[in-house]
């Protein structure tokens, strides 16, 4: 394992870091910690580190004090926790000069490694070393590092390109003030949208065919089932799980609960605990393929019975599990725009109004700031803008100052309704907009 370990270093420090678009994401910079990287399959965590890395170069930092170690390499598929002490001993070796100074060990799978938050708790101890970590997403939850790491760790969730993510991917340039948006631009970005929310953002699917775009994303579901979820945690009902997964990618945004679909899977022939259904819901938040979201109110037992609204972590998933050619916009826009709203580390839970009206989003910012948001493709027929806007009028008594947006593809516009200012804003500005 040690000549293995050798010829892995050797490489490392030699390799070309590869061109890539730079993401949004930013990890903190706190002095005496483990930077965990994490999210969902192949949503750009490996690259995200690679830019890390540019950017430590493009500051000034040698590049033989930047290395990069991916543990999925075959090679090093016996390696034990007996045997990580090579890669520093080993690096040592090789660079004695950098023993004084900063050097930059960049982990990629190390979860693979059993017991390897014992070796990088060691080595933050004893070197002058900043460790970066980063792994599929069922094996590197934060709760997980903070639990093996003792509170040694910050993290960054990597999520699938946003849409502004996405304009840079297509070297799509505006003006940093929205308000000179042209009419040309603004219409480029309207159907760039609309792209978005039927191809979504994972990096591998930028570019592919409807067909070749299908079999990628099903198979990263199917890869985040059996490795993530089956494999992990042991299940054994994978046709109960399997169906659960396709019935809320198909329904994301919509109110879920777990009796309902009980009563449903009962009916079909089914045999499943109300239980396991709630551990399966878990399971698939820990692999970051769907967040949930509750009904706002003060009673715990309320939000705890009350329906759910589950979210896909990508719209482009929805499309390659339906034969629907055309999804329906309202509700993949709606998933959209709640997928934002994570990237802008936002609480966010729905409100039910005493009269049946449900306003999608209430959003609390973690500078203070509260809004509550409407998602509506279509704004245009008179009286889908008064239903959406007579939502507004009964949440604002609930949570008062909280400002008022009716988020849709392509209206501007500020309207008035019995007191309540709300405001019309398109989607793509809403997503460019650095707020």
């Amino acid at each position: 394992m040690r000549n293995i370990v050798q010829h892995r270093l050797a490489d490392a420090v030699s390799m070309d870091l590869p061109d890539l678009k730079e993401r949004e994401c930013r990890l903190p910079e706190i002095q005496n910690k483990v930077y965990s990287v994490i999210g969902m399959r192949r949503s750009g965590k490996t690259y995200f580190l690679y830019q890390t890395m540019k950017l430590l170069c493009a500051s000034g930092i040698d590049r033989s004090r930047l290395i990069y170690f991916n543990f999925e390499d075959e090679r090093l598929a016996d390696i034990s926790i007996e045997d990580l002490h090579w890669v520093p001993d080993e690096y040592y070796a090789m660079f004695p000069e950098n023993r004084s100074n900063e050097v930059y060990f960049f982990f990629d799978e190390i979860q693979l490694v059993d017991g390897w938050e014992r070796f990088v708790r060691r080595l933050l101890d004893t070197e002058n070393i900043r460790i970066y970590v980063s792994g599929s997403s069922a094996k590197m939850l934060s709760r997980e590092i903070a639990s093996s790491l003792r509170g040694r760790s910050v993290e960054v969730v990597i999520h699938p390109y946003s849409f502004k993510e996405l304009t840079k991917y297509h070297d799509i340039d505006y003006p940093r003030s929205l308000k000179r948006i042209n009419s040309r631009t603004r219409s480029l970005m309207e159907n760039l949208l609309i792209k978005y929310l039927n191809h979504g953002g994972f990096p591998e699917a930028q570019g592919l065919s409807q067909l070749d775009r299908q079999l990628l994303l099903q198979g990263y579901v199917n890869t985040v089932l059996f490795r993530d979820i089956v494999e992990r945690f042991s299940v054994s009902n994978i046709t109960v799980l399997k169906t659960l997964i396709r019935h809320l990618i198909r329904n994301a945004g919509s109110r879920f609960t777990v009796n309902k679909f009980y009563n449903h899977l009962k009916s079909q022939g089914y045999k499943v605990a109300k239980t396991t259904l709630h551990e399966y819901i878990d399971h698939l938040q820990d692999a970051f393929l769907l967040r949930t979201i509750r009904i706002y109110t003060e009673s715990e037992r309320k939000r705890m019975v009350n329906p759910i609204k589950p979210y896909i972590i990508d719209t482009g998933l929805v499309a390659s599990f339906t034969l629907i050619q055309n999804q329906d916009l309202g509700h993949l826009l709606e998933n959209c725009i709640f997928m934002e709203l994570c990237r802008r580390n936002a609480r966010v839970t729905y409100i039910l109004t005493p009269s049946g009206f449900e306003v999608d989003f209430f959003v609390e910012y973690p500078n203070g700031s509260r809004q509550l948001i409407q998602v509506a493709a279509d704004v245009s027929d008179p009286m889908t803008r008064k239903r959406e806007c007579r939502a507004f009028v009964e949440a604002s008594p609930i949570v008062p100052n909280a400002e008022s947006l009716l988020i849709n593809l392509s209206e501007k516009e500020t309207v008035e309704m019995e007191g309540v200012t709300i405001q019309l804003v398109p989607a793509w500005e809403w997503l460019l907009d650095k707020t």
